[in-house]
């Protein structure tokens, strides 16, 4: 099989968690982005979005589209290990936190946070600390109390093992530290020790080394906003 898409979409990312998890293996490919689309990827996927997997690497005419769907696809191609819960309220409370994260989250610190950064200085511009403050105290209102009251004292956000809803925060939450906002302990303890409890992960940790090479390699460098 073949995933493509940007190695810095936490979209991307996520789908690539699930995979490492359950070790399969895939060819990847990671051309496409909001930055550049390789003639051809249309047929792919005729709205532009990443990721895409394509089932059979050779035949482009059938593709599983979006994280969640791909997601989906592994759990059911590789059962163990299981990253969505089996007990019915805990699996509806896994989509439930995937979806606010894939949805409301991935905006807020998308538009909010890390293009006002990343992508001014990746088309060589001074980065806008200001607006990107400003999304973050967006999410510091709503959104960040939110996922920590579900957090609460558990270990993790679904049940008592790593599921789909740690990945899908967690891969948000890895743009976040990529621009320099880390959640600050002292508003967002919980959030903060979840994030390094599954950023330890191997099949996490990976990515996050990978992310850091790829920036310092693209000669981005990013000040530390928020510790």
């Amino acid at each position: 099989m073949k995933l493509l898409g940007s190695p810095l979409s936490p979209f991307v990312r996520k789908a690539r968690i699930v995979a490492a998890e359950k070790n399969i293996a895939y060819d990847y490919d990671p051309r496409p982005s909001p930055l550049g689309w390789p003639e051809g990827f249309e047929a792919i996927n005729p709205f532009k979005r990443i990721p895409a997997l394509l089932p059979d690497g050779d035949n482009p005419d059938f593709a599983i589209n979006d994280s969640s769907a791909i997601c989906g696809y592994f759990e059911k191609h590789t059962p163990s290990p299981a990253l969505y819960p089996e007990a019915a309220l805990e699996h509806g409370r896994a989509l439930w936190i995937e979806e606010v994260c894939d949805s409301d989250l991935a905006g807020k610190i998308g538009l909010g946070v890390f293009r006002p950064i990343f992508f001014n200085i990746a088309s060589g511009k001074p980065a806008d600390t200001k607006t990107a403050h400003a999304g973050f105290e967006v999410l510091a209102e709503k959104l960040l109390p939110y996922l920590q009251d579900q957090l609460g004292e558990a270990q993790y956000l679904a049940g008592e093992a790593f599921s789909i809803a740690d990945i899908a925060l967690t891969t948000q939450l890895m743009n976040l530290n990529l621009v320099g906002f880390a959640l600050p302990k002292d508003r967002f303890g919980a959030l903060r020790a979840h994030y390094e409890r599954c950023i330890a992960r191997p099949s996490v940790a990976q990515f996050i080394e990978q992310d850091q090479q790829m920036i310092e390699k693209m000669g981005i460098v990013v000040e530390r906003q928020i510790d």
